[in-house]
């Protein structure tokens, strides 16, 4: 029967062979033209996960209550803060104006940006009516003494009274009762400020950046920096002191998908960026976040593997050439080719719609392996036109002898492919959908087309002449001469990478995929360098506001987590408990003013002393009693301005003067030491700015709210982030690590989902990915295996004869697995694909060495077509992926790497341990 078939196909293509070709045309065209319109790409990583999986429906509960996508955003660098706003206002200007939205110039796809879009800027006036309430009740009770304090200061408003009203406080320490005692040693951090900014006074060479102490009395020293650190860029989201500024864009879509808007918007943003960048040289602007990483690392894989293709292309025409030493009927079998991708194009777009990171590489898959069938197709071609047989005789005897070889290992292929359906992970099932069809198209093709060319385009006087390789039929005798010397080697060989190979490692971070040089890469590792959070977080969906407060707290507590946000961290807590203590003070307070009345440098000196002898007592008696709490306050005081003379290199001083009596008696000291007609302005001044700012704090508790905050007011920019459509709320949890990395995604993963459960977002997304990835890869690689090992049982039903045809591949598997270990390749998310690949390749060169020898029964293959076909198929796929590595992209480029090891030792085990098992067999008169 299979005689038959193959008699009967030979016979069509000799009688039909334009219009088979005709027909293989009309096909690809079409097919063309079909992907051309209607092909895809989806650059998401949650577009390579299952829609079955426990995290995509909870994503999709995320996405339909708050937006799907994460922000584009820019980063404005440079040691300019002020420029630097600039620059962001600049950008916010341009990505509202009405020239840009729209732009001739842009995608008519590109979002049209609104003022809700952008996320920039926090007001913070929206806030100041709330203040207190933010506080705790015991510093609230706190507060409720203050206005007797600002009463004394109004009456003496210099340092010289501040300085009083702190000796009186100091005074009263021990007097009253504990909450009393607590409420003073809570000032005390402040008075160690106001004592260290006096004493930079005698050494000030100009002017200095003001820092409210005042603000640091109401919510302490660290809360203080950060706020006054907001309020000083006007709520600006900014890091590292005004050297970085953030903008975030929400990306917006009314129909469509995600990826089209992307690839529209990101050029739009770029572009305005650019713009932005001529008129502010002095600092970086730069773009990154996830939809930009993915769409930079789509792109960039999208050029790699076109370069690639080409290169490939190009490869092989000049292998071809050296190896048959004729270009014409290699010609036709890369004519064939270009054939057949068109029709795979068609194919993947009627099968699976688009392209993802991981299919978008298959192109070369199918030239580095169809082509080997094509090749084996020409050889034995070559080989029949040696015995003077007529072109069509040659065919036909081709088809008889060589066909069953190309479709057995055609199928194979196939099936090592189609197996990928099996392995759960959707972007390894797509592959194998698109990879698996492309190779029987492939075969189909191989089998019809490439013939029919060459029986329609060939030389009047054709080649026939084999090229001799004597040096490698001599180096195959030798291998055949004593065989068990060369299995013993290759055992040996096979131990060693056995033993190593246990070694290897699996690199998770997919940022080291992409091109190291991308500038959305290099942004990201910037940020996560910085003081910034990640441009990534896990999300949690609530379906109260009690519900978030509480996981905002519990969440906040975890070893792994940064920081958590969410609309709770903006209402304050306890309010109904604090509205009438916020009416007593705000009653208590009034409306205040200070007339500054310069004061005396001797009246400070004089304040100065006194302080310093009643601190001195105070921590001498808290010493004495073990009074910590006390000793903890205490002693930075006094130490305050100690610590000023040690970086001014005053040791003698520093030297003497220890706590309190020596800190104060230093700050005595520096005035003393300086010019009173220069210090004199410089206390007046600071004397200006300190009222002042107890002023503005004063008229801001002035107006406090006389009602508990809502939701309602919280800006509204803030409440779109944190309050869905339905009005569930959103809690964002940052890593406090790079969870880029493996180990710190997996213990914030599991942290997080210990205390939310239901939590998505990207670092679930990452942690399934991969892990769901891998897993696939690997079960992909199995059942191809298990797959290939029936098929071939069935073609040669031969139990001997299948376990030869396999053994090259596994341990060709084994000797590559060494290699990685010994030049320190890890496996990582993209050449793990390497796994159900080389289950595919490596095959093929047994089935097509194990098929000859059971054609002529010899175990010599170097001088016959067979031999130098698996060699030149080997080269061409080799060729293919070794391409890769011209790529930017680093994960394609350890796929062409990695791939291109796997293959060489595939061949190398089907050309050196093979022949030996066959000679072996042979002397035995095993049958095979």
């Amino acid at each position: 029967m299979r005689q038959r078939f193959f008699s009967g196909l030979a016979g069509c293509i000799c009688r039909w062979p334009l219009a088979i070709v005709l027909a293989g045309l009309l096909v690809a065209g079409i097919s063309a033209f079909y992907a051309a319109r209607r092909l895809e790409f989806k650059t998401s990583r949650n577009d390579l996960i299952g829609r079955d999986s426990e995290y995509w429906r909870l994503y999709s509960e995320y996405a339909k209550e708050f937006h799907s996508e994460e922000d584009y955003v820019i980063l404005v660098e440079g040691d300019q803060p002020e420029r630097n706003k600039a620059a962001i206002d600049t950008l916010v200007q341009g990505l509202l104006s009405p020239q840009n939205n729209p732009h001739p110039g842009d995608d008519p796809a590109a979002q049209q940006f609104v003022a809700d879009d952008l996320f920039y800027q926090v007001n913070l006036e929206a806030f100041q009516r709330w203040f207190l309430y933010y506080l705790s009740s015991e510093d609230l009770n706190c507060l409720k003494d203050f206005p007797q304090l600002v009463f004394v200061l109004q009456h003496q408003p210099n340092m010289s009274g501040f300085l009083h009203v702190a000796n009186e406080s100091l005074m009263q320490l021990g007097m009253g009762g504990e909450e009393r005692k607590k409420c003073t040693l809570g000032f005390l951090p402040m008075m160690t400020t106001v004592v260290g900014q006096v004493g930079d006074l005698a050494v000030a060479t100009g002017p200095s950046e003001w820092h409210s102490p005042w603000m640091q009395a109401f919510i302490g020293p660290g809360e203080s920096d950060r706020a006054e650190e907001q309020m000083k860029w006007q709520g600006y989201q900014t890091f590292r002191h005004g050297r970085m500024f953030l903008l975030m864009i929400h990306p917006r879509f009314e129909k469509g998908t995600a990826e089209a808007l992307h690839e529209a918007t990101i050029p739009k943003l770029r572009r305005i960026m650019a713009q932005a960048q001529t008129r502010f040289p002095e600092a970086t602007i730069n773009l990154t976040g996830e939809p930009v990483l993915d769409y930079d690392e789509m792109l960039q894989s999208q050029g790699d593997a076109t370069k690639a293709t080409v290169l490939t292309f190009i490869l092989i025409c000049i292998l071809f050439a050296v190896g048959f030493r004729e270009v014409l009927r290699p010609l036709m079998a890369v004519v064939t080719m270009i054939i057949v991708l068109g029709a795979c194009m068609g194919y993947a777009t009627l099968s699976v719609g688009h392209l993802n990171m991981i299919t978008v590489t298959f192109a070369v898959m199918i030239l580095g392996l169809g082509i080997d069938l094509g090749i084996q197709f020409i050889a034995r071609y070559e080989e029949e036109l040696k015995k003077n047989l007529q072109r069509t005789d040659a065919v036909r005897m081709t088809i008889q002898h060589t066909g069953p070889s190309i479709i057995t290992a055609g199928v194979t292929n196939a099936a090592a492919f189609f197996a990928m359906g099996l392995s759960g992970f959707r972007g390894v099932i797509e592959l194998g959908i698109i990879a698996g069809g492309g190779m029987l198209i492939a075969t189909a093709a191989t089998m019809t087309v490439l013939p029919s060319l060459l029986l329609l385009v060939h030389r009047k006087h054709e080649a026939t002449q084999i090229p001799s390789l004597p040096a490698a039929t001599h180096v195959e005798r030798m291998l055949l001469l004593r065989p068990a010397v060369t299995l013993g080697i290759c055992a040996v060989v096979t131990l060693l990478a056995a033993f190593v190979g246990g070694r290897v490692r699996f690199d998770y971070n997919v940022l080291n995929l992409q091109s190291a040089n991308a500038k959305s890469v290099q942004t990201e590792l910037r940020l996560l360098h910085a003081d910034a959070e990640s441009t990534i977080f896990a999300s949690v969906v609530c379906s109260n506001f009690d519900e978030a407060r509480q996981l905002q707290n519990r969440l906040a507590q975890l070893p792994t987590v940064g920081s958590v946000h969410s609309i709770a961290e903006m209402i304050p807590e306890e309010q109904e408990q604090k509205t009438q203590i916020v009416h007593e003070i705000r009653h208590a307070m009034g409306s205040t003013h200070f007339d500054v009345v310069a004061d005396d440098p001797g009246e400070v000196l004089s304040a100065l002393g006194s302080l310093r002898l009643r601190a001195n007592a105070l921590a001498r008696e808290a010493g004495e009693r073990g009074d910590k709490p006390s000793l903890e306050v205490l002693i930075p005081l006094t130490n305050a301005l100690a610590r000023e003379a040690g970086e001014r290199g005053d040791k003698p001083s520093l030297e003497v003067l220890i706590p309190l009596t020596n800190a104060l008696a230093q700050a005595r000291s520096k005035l003393q030491g300086a010019d009173p007609a220069q210090l004199q302005p410089r206390l007046t001044d600071y004397e200006r700015h300190f009222y002042a700012d107890l002023e503005s704090q004063l008229a801001i508790i002035a107006n406090q709210a006389d009602r508990p905050m809502t939701i309602e007011d919280v800006p509204a920019q803030v409440r779109r982030m944190f309050v869905g459509k339905t009005g569930k709320f959103l809690v964002q949890v940052f890593p406090r690590e790079n969870i880029w990395e493996r180990e710190p995604l997996v213990k914030f993963v599991r942290e997080v989902q210990q205390v939310a459960p239901g939590v998505t977002g990207t670092p679930l997304g990452l942690y399934e990915f991969v892990d769901i990835l891998l897993r696939g890869y690997i079960k992909a690689a199995l059942w191809a295996f298990l797959v290939i090992t029936v098929l071939i049982f069935v073609d040669f039903r031969n139990a001997y004869a299948a376990l030869l045809t396999l053994l090259p591949l596994i341990v060709g598997m084994i000797w590559m697995v060494g290699v990685m270990v010994v030049a320190r390749i890890n496996f990582n998310p993209a050449n793990i694909m390497v796994l159900p690949l080389i289950v595919g390749i490596g095959v093929a060169y047994g089935i097509y060495v194990v098929q000859r020898y059971r054609e002529s029964h010899e175990a010599t293959f170097y001088s016959k077509s067979t031999g130098r076909a698996v060699i030149l198929s080997a080269m061409t796929t080799m060729f293919a992926f070794a391409s890769l590595l011209i790529g930017a992209h680093r994960g394609i480029r350890s796929l062409g790497l990695v791939t291109t090891i796997g293959v060489l030792a595939c061949l190398m085990a089907a050309l050196v341990l093979l022949p030996s098992l066959l000679e072996v067999a042979r002397r035995k008169g095993r049958k095979v």
